[in-house]
């Protein structure tokens, strides 16, 4: 009978061999129960990955909306911040300036000559506010200051007044200026643009921001507020009757202004609403494609731990066997 033995040498390649497998999947399972994913993807999905890829571009689309929904958001809400400042300012001040009684007297009317010019470079300076590094009003040119100085609009008012001589034609030049289409407002002092941002916000919604510095109720407070602000530049002056009813007229233009003004911050509310619901739905719409990926991808958590613990056992029994046979000698082999 033939016997056939296994040499040294042989025994511990083999050895060798089934302690670099044993390593490996160890790696292998602890890897997965790290990540709770599975190591070799294609063996999962059998190498269709479609399902998968089609999942993860979802996935990747619907994020890049929610962060869309966030920027639009932030937009949003700082617009209404502008607004919320220029009313704290202008939202009583016209009804104080139709309603003064002491306006004919000629202390009361320098005082409120003074605190409306102040007034004015005030919402000149909240109308250039920056959000994030960029301009809130200029519509889509959000890297260029929406309105020169106040200073500078009411050296360009003076010109358009000339040598007018009562408050109705005072009041005639300065709507004249800010209503043109052509030469006024709109060409020499607004410089941003009137284009929407139009921002997509979840899947096949889009929220468009059109409001600027010249939209008509912004136009209607400045025009307002630029028609007292004049007299403090001279105009009819030593005319005390003239100029309280140019106050007057101007208090009542920023009463009309004001109520454009909260149109608008409704509109933008409206907006801020149909933001929120989107983030809403991009929330679930993630959670979903996250769980669905999960489910191609993950591992099973007590599946690979028992693996791994039994092939640990596995390594222990080698490592025994290995020992073992490392301490063997020709005295131990004749016994």
């Amino acid at each position: 009978m033939t016997v056939t033995g296994t040499g040294d040498q042989a025994r511990a390649y083999a050895l060798q061999l089934s302690t670099n497998r044993l390593k490996a999947t160890m790696n292998t399972l602890t890897q997965e129960v790290a990540s709770g994913q599975v190591a070799d993807l294609g063996q999962r999905v059998q190498g269709n990955t479609r399902t998968l890829n089609d999942i993860e571009t979802r996935l990747a689309g619907t994020r890049q909306l929610q962060q869309n929904a966030s920027e639009a958001a932030n937009q949003l809400e700082g617009l209404q911040n502008i607004f919320e400042a220029v009313r704290l300012g202008t939202g009583n001040l016209g009804i104080e300036l139709v309603s003064d009684p002491l306006l004919e007297g000629g202390f009361s009317l320098q005082t409120r000559i003074g605190q409306v010019a102040t007034t004015f470079e005030t919402v000149v300076q909240q109308l250039n506010g920056m959000n994030a590094g960029r301009y809130q009003m200029s519509g889509t040119a959000t890297d260029t200051r929406p309105l020169p100085s106040a200073q500078e609009m009411l050296d360009q008012l003076m010109i358009a007044v000339g040598g007018a001589t009562d408050a109705a034609s005072v009041q005639a030049a300065v709507s004249g200026w800010f209503d043109a289409p052509a030469g006024g407002f709109i060409d020499s002092a607004y410089r941003g643009n009137t284009d929407a941002r139009t921002i997509p916000v979840s899947e096949g919604v889009e929220v468009a921001i059109t409001t600027n510095a010249a939209s008509q109720g912004v136009r209607d407070l400045l025009k307002g507020l630029a028609t007292i602000a004049l007299m403090d530049r001279g105009v009819l002056a030593g005319d005390k009757a003239a100029q309280g009813e140019l106050v007057r007229a101007g208090g009542q233009a920023m009463i009309a202004a004001d109520t454009a003004i909260l149109t608008e911050m409704g509109s933008i509310g409206l907006k801020q609403e149909v933001v929120e619901r989107a983030r809403v739905t991009n929330t679930a719409a993630i959670s979903t494609f996250e769980i669905a990926r999960t489910d191609i991808r993950g591992a099973d958590a007590f599946e690979t731990a028992a693996a791994l613990t039994e092939v640990e056992g596995q390594l222990e029994a080698l490592y025994a066997v290995t020992a073992r046979l490392s301490r063997l000698s020709l005295v131990d082999y004749l016994r």
